[in-house]
């Protein structure tokens, strides 16, 4: 038998070659993407580290009102970022130091006695209307002597309390009925929130 060895034709052997290096350089071309890879990695991990400080969040003093977040003087904490990037460059909130809470606290202190100021003068003047009781109004009447030509308004109050009393009213603050004919009416003045005066309006007829 004859056994033939096949021809080594140098144009294969390089084809082989070639392909044998390209195999070569695609298998360490995969092993440094890989390597970069694993070193790329620990960059997500520095992302999370960096979003969780911008969340920090710090203690501040709301110099204003702020809608969802609490009112002026407020002791609260908001996100680090919030705070200096709005709300101190807008001078809504600032840094919550014990000179400014002390401060606060005085303001407080100082706005509390003044409320207190005005309820006491409030309240000495409703004693002092409650105690007279009854103010009288002058108005014009029709010949029945008790239909008036017009009604009386809250002004009228104002100045029947002036003239006994020399005391300024504002006359928003007094409740009174749509009165259009002599007689006694009671009325009712809103001198504070937490504090009303109550008397009587003699409503007298005089002829023109």
């Amino acid at each position: 038998k004859w056994h033939h060895s096949a021809p080594t034709h140098p144009a294969i052997m390089a084809a082989i070659k070639s392909f044998v290096g390209l195999r070569s350089v695609s298998s360490k071309s995969e092993n440094v993407f890989t390597a970069r890879r694993a070193v790329a990695a620990p960059s997500k991990g520095l992302q999370v580290v960096a979003q969780k400080k911008v969340l920090k969040k710090v203690s501040v003093v709301l110099v204003k009102d702020l809608p969802n977040v609490g009112e002026s003087g407020d002791l609260c904490k908001v996100p680090t970022g919030y705070f200096r990037n709005y709300l101190l460059p807008k001078g809504i909130a600032t840094f919550a130091t014990e000179g400014v809470l002390e401060e606060i606290k005085q303001k407080e202190a100082d706005a509390e006695a003044a409320r207190q100021k005005v309820k006491a003068e409030a309240t000495m003047l409703a004693t002092a209307l409650n105690t007279i009781g009854k103010f009288t109004v002058k108005k014009t009447v029709g010949e029945d002597k008790k239909k008036l030509f017009g009604s009386v308004t809250s002004q009228d109050v104002v100045e029947a309390v002036k003239l006994q009393t020399n005391q300024d009213l504002d006359k928003r603050t007094i409740e009174v009925a749509d009165i259009r004919e002599v007689g006694t009416f009671p009325v009712v003045v809103k001198l504070h929130p937490e504090v009303s005066a109550n008397f009587d309006l003699l409503v007298v007829g005089v002829r023109a």
